[in-house]
């Protein structure tokens, strides 16, 4: 009986607990990590000569366009194939930002000013140049001037040149040599992706947004932060933005407004309105202000679509993701002093930013409508959004709290419980144990896949990740800095579950962070369109119209040459009783659901970015801090 208990004991303590990863190690494995990331650079620039080369830009980090296939064996294959490198900010700027905290709040060396230069003047190439004065409005791509148009448009270069050289694709042929080796499946994506083409290149000619434009200004504030080590980095970035009361305007002017009688801003995407319903109902009436991703309204659009810039379905939406980098932005502006504390005496800024983390608090607690696939339109990651809430958290919890705004202790008090609760019970329940001290956490690339024998296997393709991403979420929530700024400590309220799970992914990354038996992908962002049930046209609208204001009835009544000029959306309030009427009235095959399917759904497929540079970065982030606790 006496060795019974023992057993059992000893198991819980297994269970429990975990040997702690040696310094020494993830001091090792940091940095290996740290050398990745700096080779990873664009050191110079390149020309498209594909599939030898691509337009590479100067400064950036590597992402990849990618199409989550799935499925077949055929699938797995050109899944893994197919990736057009793609120049963009926001993989730069993150990347930047996680070099720099690895070594603010970790063991990690100090980045090489040269290499932290360098990727601001490549950021720099992202502002918005149609704007007749100085801003720090900034765009996911890099800008091109239309001399017939007469105006800066979006330009993924790599994706538009790979979609002109489709002019000279023998499609036909493919699509017959597939179907000839009893690949009919490939075949018929291949033909729905060439199909689509006109689809795309409308799609890439976006306006500037909010989320790029704030991770740009809370790497200015890092900077202004680092500004002793990192002199000449936060000078460079000072230069290029030396108006950043253009971003506050931007935000006031453009907020998504509910309960306005201003159809400009009062007209939101079908899918937004969906997993938003329970907040707007929750207000009761009472004027709201939400961060929406696009920097155009519907007014705008009208005159910028046949120029080449316009917001996809020209309708604004609002991203849970979007929203959490604005107000870190907002946040860490304030507290480094790019942006005085007095900021909110302008009462329209003060609405927006108390709004959008009530309403970010709202959907992290009731678990976004169901809907986390509209909730995180362009960011598919859950874990990755809990991280960038959590960073705004963490950040007021190491100020001198009285000193704060009351704005900043507004927010602080409405992230807390949500993240110590919520957020972070979600991601403890999703870990899975590989061994006594083992632990890792999935997502969904590579997770649906056939062998060539047609036997299921997961391939993990984003497990590294997704790990990575819950640990971040972990240590940011329950750590804080110390009063002199060289070490992190637990917080005293910390769970005893928290620090084992903290121990068990650090040892899991140990093993495999930089091992060939996972793929370092991710799928940092992607298209909003995961699957046909995520069109806008198939959730309740009661807004119709042509560009020249004239009403539609139903989308029945559009010709379909004049698809793309008309405004569509949810305008205003609508009660939840009228709103359910609307979804009945919906064909069943075509109704939305109201639970998050996953986003590997038989037969559909969808662009998304990744970056193992990305992945790199923000394992070497974790595993620096994780070796800085005291």
């Amino acid at each position: 009986m006496k060795i019974l208990l023992l057993v059992v004991i000893l198991v819980q303590l297994c269970v429990c607990s975990a040997v702690q990863p040696s310094r020494s190690d993830v001091k090792n494995l940091v940095d290996k990590l740290y050398q990745k990331v700096l080779d990873s650079q664009v050191k110079k620039s390149a020309k498209f000569f594909p599939p030898f080369s691509w337009i590479k830009q100067k400064g950036v980090w590597e992402s990849d366009v990618m199409l989550n296939l799935h499925g077949d064996f055929a699938f797995t294959i050109l899944r893994d194939s197919f990736r057009i490198f793609d120049n963009n900010m926001f993989a730069t700027s993150w990347i930047t930002t996680c070099l720099i905290e690895a070594h603010k709040y970790g063991i990690a060396p100090k980045p090489d000013e040269a290499t932290v230069t360098m990727a601001l003047e490549s950021i720099n190439e992202y502002s918005n140049h149609n704007v007749p004065y100085n801003n720090s409005q900034m765009n996911f791509w890099p800008q091109v001037y239309n001399s017939t148009l007469k105006i800066w448009q979006s330009t993924p270069e790599n994706l538009l040149d790979l979609f002109k050289l489709t002019d000279y694709f023998p499609g036909k042929t493919i699509e017959e040599i597939l179907t000839f080796l009893g690949q009919k499946k490939v075949a018929d994506t291949i033909k729905s992706l060439l199909a689509d083409r006109a689809m795309f290149e409308d799609a890439f000619h976006i306006p500037s947004d909010f989320d790029d434009t704030f991770v740009n200004v809370g790497l200015g504030s890092l900077l202004a932060s680092a500004k002793s080590e990192l002199p000449s980095a936060f000078t460079t970035w000072q230069q290029h933005n030396t108006n950043l009361s253009s971003v506050i305007d931007a935000v006031t002017r453009y907020a998504y407004k509910p309960f306005s009688n201003d159809q400009r801003v009062n007209t939101i995407d079908p899918r937004t309105y969906y997993y938003m319903r329970e907040f707007l109902e929750k207000a009761g009436g009472t004027d709201l202000a939400l961060v929406p991703t696009w920097i155009q309204d519907t007014n705008e659009v009208r005159v910028l679509y046949a120029k080449g810039v316009a917001m996809p379905f020209n309708v604004n939406n609002v991203d849970c993701t979007v929203a959490a980098n604005t107000i870190f932005g907002i946040t860490s502006a304030v507290i480094n002093g790019l942006l005085q504390g007095n900021i909110f005496s302008d009462v329209a800024l003060q609405k927006v930013y108390l709004d959008t983390a009530a309403m970010i608090a709202f959907q992290i607690e009731h678990d976004f409508g169901g809907r986390v696939d509209l909730a995180l339109t362009y960011y598919p990651s859950l874990f990755e959004f809990y991280w960038f809430v959590a960073r705004t958290y963490n950040m007021l919890e190491s100020q001198d709290f009285s000193s704060l705004p009351s704005e900043l202790q507004q927010v602080y008090h409405m992230f807390k419980p949500v993240l110590k609760d919520h957020a972070t019970t979600r991601v403890i329940k999703s870990a899975v144990l590989e061994d006594v001290d083992l632990l890792y956490f999935d997502d969904f690339l590579g997770d649906d896949d056939r062998s060539i024998f047609n036997k299921s296997k997961n391939d993990a393709e984003d497990r590294i990740f997704t790990t990575t991403m819950a640990l971040n979420t972990l240590l940011t929530t329950w750590t804080v800095q110390a009063k002199d700024n060289t070490t992190l400590s637990w917080q005293k309220d910390k769970p005893a579950n928290v620090i084992t799970t903290v121990d068990k992914g650090i040892n899991w990354l140990l093993r495999y962070a930089l091992s060939d038996q996972y793929k370092p992908w991710n799928a940092f962002f992607s298209g909003s369109v995961k699957s046909l049930s995520d069109l806008p046209f198939f959730y309740p609208i009661n807004r119709i119209e042509y560009f020249n204001g004239t009403r539609i009835p139903s989308f029945e009544h559009i010709p379909q040459d004049t698809i793309g000029d008309i405004v569509f959306g949810v305008e205003g309030f609508i009660s939840e009783e009228k709103y359910q009427e609307m979804v009945k009235k919906i064909p069943t095959k075509e109704r939305p659901s109201p639970e998050f399917a996953g986003f590997n759904k038989k037969g559909e497929y969808f662009p998304f970015w990744s970056s193992t540079p990305y992945t790199h970065a923000t394992t070497m982030l974790v595993l620096a801090k994780y070796a800085n606790i005291a």
